[in-house]
């Protein structure tokens, strides 16, 4: 990536930019995004979608929702659910080690992970024995290949040596800590409380319990987050040395997600404050020795992430951004997402009719969408921009679909502007993002989506 540092640029211009340019958009977390997918459950469509992944014999990645939560953290959009119930979260998982099995029908073991990462909710919300019980079968009938790689999401508060034990037994080396700010004021505000030695001590014990890679996730946005408070935490983190960091924007989002209601609108940083925020984490990692990776991500430079970045090889799917380009997504559990090389799939979203659907014998399947060659090139475009902050239409595709090539370089042509504006390089063939348009990837990307102008009922978050 060429261009100005950010650091180098002022923030009047940065400030006005924004003000101009920032729009509603997806975050292309997938291509199409799931507001265009239907809800015809096409389960005949995923059938076909499994036999094929057996016939191809490649190395997949694979994702396990479990959606179970102690307490509600008030910022979270994820699909979660707040119990302690241990019949409800003992019943999920006899429904997910169903569904496990039953994939399991149309996969030969001869099909071997990469990447298995759990999610939720908070997977160790579940006590160790039942954790492990779902991992030794998910890696049973799902064999990992040589140095595959396992990865956690998990609330510190409640992750015990137990927790790491079975984790570090099934080789589990990457663990993402849900932190999101160390203000006390911000974190009673969102009902997440957790001290800077806590967090310390938790990551030691973790070093110890044999993880290599420690992710920390942050949010800016947040209730009661000020300038100054924000910059104690980005500091703080920088010291602590994770090999990872995420630094989210938080989506106020209360029409969609009631829990959110709980915030007040008055307690939130102005759009300003919230950009200045951003900027700061932008320049303070980038100070620290971190490398920016696609919109959100920063990594050290011995990362894999990060070294994947410099070969152009980082990808984007429903478990983040990812050094495998293009490998095949398994979802597991309540919406959780498929991502096949020609299609979509989500499981139903609640843990309730996810059971009903598998215990009637039928796949968990709500919505999905099957990939055409359109759908295909386009997101191929937009991940390799999100990712690799790269943009340029595939060799052969004027050869192929002429309808299709006269489009996308009529997108190509409406990002000129965006030359002029410092947000893009212009070379033969495309364009390289610079440092100041990473702040725009989304805005860059929407001009390749043909269905944005069709979802008119969908409430998208800011892009920057």
């Amino acid at each position: 990536m060429s261009g100005t540092p950010l650091n180098k640029i002022p923030e009047e211009r940065i400030f006005a930019l924004v003000e101009r340019l920032e729009v509603r958009g997806p975050r292309y977390t997938s291509y199409p995004t799931v507001p265009s997918w239907k809800d015809d459950r096409p389960v005949e469509s995923y059938g076909s979608a499994l036999a094929e992944l057996a016939s191809r014999k490649r190395p997949i990645a694979i994702y396990v929702h479990l959606p179970f939560c102690r307490r509600r953290c008030l910022y979270c959009g994820c699909n979660s659910y707040v119990t302690s119930d241990a019949n409800r979260m003992n019943g999920y998982a006899d429904s997910l080690l169903r569904e496990i099995e039953r994939v399991a029908e149309h996969l030969p073991s001869s099909v071997k992970h990469y990447q298995l990462h759990l999610g939720g909710g908070t997977p160790t919300h579940y006590s160790p024995e039942l954790l492990q019980r779902i991992l030794e079968r998910v890696i049973a009938v799902f064999p990992g290949e040589t140095r595959a790689e396992h990865s956690i999401e998990v609330d510190p508060r409640i992750t015990a040596s137990e927790h790491l034990r079975v984790l570090q037994a099934q080789g589990f080396q990457r663990i993402s800590v849900g932190l999101q700010d160390l203000s006390p004021a911000v974190q009673r505000a969102v009902q997440r409380e957790y001290s800077p030695n806590q967090l310390q001590n938790f990551i030691e014990l973790s070093r110890q319990y044999g993880f290599t890679s420690i992710n920390i996730d942050l949010i800016y946005g947040l209730p009661k987050q000020t300038h100054d408070s924000w910059k104690q935490t980005l500091n703080a983190i920088a010291k602590l040395r994770p090999d990872r960091i995420a630094c989210f924007g938080y989506a106020h989002l209360p029409e969609r997600l009631k829990h959110q209601a709980a915030i007040r609108s008055e307690d939130l940083p102005s759009p300003n404050e919230r950009l200045g925020m951003m900027l700061d984490a932008q320049r303070l990692f980038a100070d620290a020795g971190y490398v920016s990776i696609g919109m959100d991500h920063f990594a050290l430079p011995d990362d894999d992430l990060a070294m994947a970045q410099r070969a152009g090889r980082v990808w984007r799917n429903f478990m983040g951004y990812t050094t495998s380009h293009g490998m095949e997504l398994l979802g597991l559990g309540c919406s959780a997402i498929s991502e096949f090389e020609s299609l979509f799939v989500q499981n139903a979203v609640s843990p309730e009719r996810y059971a009903e659907l598998l215990s009637g014998g039928s796949w968990a399947i709500q919505r999905g969408h099957q990939l055409n060659y359109d759908d295909r090139v386009r997101k191929h475009i937009i991940n390799h921009l999100m990712c690799n902050l790269d943009i340029r239409i595939p060799p052969d595709v004027e050869e192929l679909d002429n309808e299709l090539a006269e489009s996308l370089n009529a997108a190509m042509d409406s990002l000129r502007g965006y030359v002029d504006e410092g947000l893009l390089i212009e070379y033969d063939s495309g364009y390289t993002v610079t440092p100041l348009g990473q702040l725009f990837v989304r805005n860059l990307a929407m001009p390749f989506d043909r269905y944005l102008e069709q979802q008119h009922g969908v409430y998208f978050s800011q892009t920057v």
